[in-house]
């Protein structure tokens, strides 16, 4: 099998759980990366690019919440965001989708709704690439066109 495609980062203080996802999730061909801390997610994201953040809401150091605010960047693709939590409400619900989740699960998550939500995110990501990729080469396209309209002209000056 050649290099993973798709790199995920699994953020949870639970790690026997961050064992079991990451061993089904790298049997489905993922490289995965987890951080028992909000502060050691920050250091692993600093410096690799992931596609998938599965972030666990209750952390030791700081509210997974916290950490879903700390993760948006500019990056393009946009790194695609899962939240996990054992306290399910509305209000917890609202609040991380507002700071930039893309998906929510409740604990105890399946395996089979997990891996479906991070191939659900990758293939948003997909799109997403697609469209920007799209509105490159129609800039590109227009730049050059107007360029040959200003050739044109100045030759018939």
């Amino acid at each position: 099998m050649g290099a993973p495609e798709y790199y995920v980062l699994l953020v949870d203080d639970d790690a026997s759980l961050l064992e079991t996802m990451k061993e089904i999730l790298e049997g489905k061909g993922y490289c995965v990366d987890t951080s028992q801390t909000a502060s050691d997610a920050l250091k692993k994201f600093k410096e690799r690019y992931y596609d998938v953040v599965v972030i666990d809401m209750v952390l030791p150091d700081k509210p997974g919440t916290e950490l879903l605010r700390e993760l948006e960047t500019s990056r393009i693709p946009r790194v695609r965001k899962i939240v996990l939590t054992g306290h399910a409400s509305l209000e917890n619900a609202v609040q991380a989708l507002n700071l930039g989740a893309d998906a929510y699960l409740l604990k105890p998550v399946q395996p089979d709704d997990l891996i479906s939500a991070i191939a659900d995110q990758i293939e948003k990501q997909k799109q997403e690439i697609q469209l920007i990729q799209k509105k490159i080469l129609l800039f590109i396209e227009r730049d050059f066109e107007e360029k040959i309209r200003r050739l044109e002209e100045e030759k018939y000056l």
